[in-house]
């Protein structure tokens, strides 16, 4: 476009022969210079990085508290793999007595 470069929110006016804002589009979308308006990128949602950063935060306790809960689960039941073996030798000794 012009030989001055135009900063960021604004763009070039072949017809002013200047650069103009952009925020007057929305007053003026016919003008020449709105559609170097388009071209820009749109802004951004404001709430993208709380809500990710919230989510993934949740993922993470979430995944924590499963991993921490099986893990103690595991660990119960490792307690009970070895047999309790039983004491007292061949019978009963009451039965010995009366004999």
């Amino acid at each position: 476009p012009g030989t001055t470069p135009c900063s960021r929110g604004s763009s070039w006016s072949a017809d002013l022969d200047k650069c103009m804002d952009c925020a007057s589009c929305p007053a003026r979308p016919h003008s020449d210079f709105c559609l170097g308006c388009a071209a820009s990128p749109p802004a951004s949602f404001p709430l993208l990085w709380p809500i990710l950063g919230g989510a993934l935060s949740l993922a993470l306790v979430l995944g924590l508290l499963s991993g921490f809960l099986v893990w103690r689960r595991c660990r119960r039941r490792e307690k009970f793999t070895t047999p309790i073996e039983e004491t007292g030798g061949e019978g009963c000794p009451g039965v010995a007595l009366i004999q």
